[in-house]
């Protein structure tokens, strides 16, 4: 199986933290270095698979051990500037040398995987501890799954705070359902005449198929989770609401509705 055949977001996570968020500590590697200028312009980890059934192949887009020595340390000078040999991706000798320090690679990057996981115990701790001394929350006490996971970006609240669109995404991914952020007018008076509107912050979570006691408890579970996120990352001076939706239902005579879930009314 190949982890990234289906496009999984990697985003910019190292690829040490990538696998100690989604494999199990004794998850046995040997890594494959391709030697691709990284950063800002590409992903970190390219592929994990697991199809061998010894070590798992990693495919890292970062320099190994063999990209950061002097090719001529290996091959003629005057072959270098071969031009058919130069612009040739690889060739037998570079795939014998790149297999040679396959093992160094390996070793160092088990050492780093070690070094992640220790820091990003560390951080966690400190969360907690920030979070306490700075907002008075104990996330301990937390009993709502989804506000616990949102906590920790308390400490990002000023660069985070109006970004409907990272909000949506931090949304998304916390709940597993999409969660769609507009900015919608309402009238401030109840006639039909409106000559009066402000602006409203309308949060929609798009989840399928909920019967009506689910949709009860998840529209009371979710509540709790976007009063929290209004709180600590919408803009101060605006108010808001928000909505569960079936997307796509279609209508159905005689069918069950529950109203403001599966009705557009």
């Amino acid at each position: 199986m190949r982890f990234n055949q289906q496009h999984i977001p990697i985003s910019d996570l190292r690829a040490e933290t990538w696998l100690n968020l989604y494999f199990p500590d004794d998850f046995p590697v040997r890594v494959s270095t391709k030697g691709i200028f990284y950063g800002n312009y590409s992903e970190d980890l390219l592929e994990v698979d697991t199809s061998s059934c010894e070590a798992n192949r990693v495919s890292l887009s970062r320099d190994g051990l063999f990209h950061l020595l002097p090719e001529a340390l290996f091959v003629d000078e005057n072959y270098l500037r071969n031009p058919k040999m130069k612009h040739k991706s690889f060739t037998p000798e570079k795939e014998h040398l790149l297999n040679f320090f396959v093992p160094f690679d390996t070793e160092y990057f088990q050492i780093m995987l070690g070094f992640d996981k220790r820091v990003h115990e560390m951080e966690a701790g400190l969360v907690d501890i920030l979070v306490k001394y700075f907002y008075d929350i104990d996330i301990q006490e937390i009993q709502n799954p989804m506000i616990r996971e949102a906590i920790p970006f308390l400490l990002q609240a000023s660069e985070i705070r109006g970004d409907f669109w990272l909000i949506s995404r931090l949304m998304t991914v916390i709940t597993g359902f999409r969660a769609q952020i507009q900015q919608v007018s309402r009238c401030m008076t109840p006639s039909s005449d409106c000559g009066s509107e402000h602006s409203v912050i309308r949060v929609v979570f798009h989840i399928p198929e909920l019967s009506n006691s689910e949709y009860a408890l998840k529209y009371e579970e979710f509540g709790e989770f976007v009063d929290f996120m209004a709180e600590w990352f919408f803009p101060a001076e605006l108010p808001f609401e928000y909505a569960i939706k079936e997307e796509g239902h279609p209508f159905v005579l005689d069918g069950f509705l529950t109203l403001d879930y599966n009705t557009y009314l």
